[in-house]
């Protein structure tokens, strides 16, 4: 009986994500601190916001895709992979 074959996520989702999840990250960070000395456009908490709405943007989008990926993995035939 040869080995089960291990599935990978795409590169490209995990890559998204991890974008996602900095810009989500450096957002909330300027909304909720004082980072215009090391971020000058986060004078205006408005960037800062915006900011952390793409980085949850693309955070959903790659994770809804990955579950999608994982689903559809799952439900076809193992020889068909």
């Amino acid at each position: 009986m040869p080995p089960a074959t291990r599935l990978r996520i795409p590169i490209r989702l995990l890559v998204i994500d991890t974008i996602g999840v900095i810009l989500a990250g450096l957002g909330v960070a300027g909304m909720l601190t004082d980072l215009s000395a090391v971020i000058p456009a986060f004078r205006d908490k408005t960037v800062a916001g915006m900011m952390a709405g793409v980085g949850f943007a693309l955070v959903t989008f790659a994770l809804g895709n990955i579950f999608r990926w994982v689903r559809q993995q799952r439900a076809s035939p193992p020889d068909a992979r």
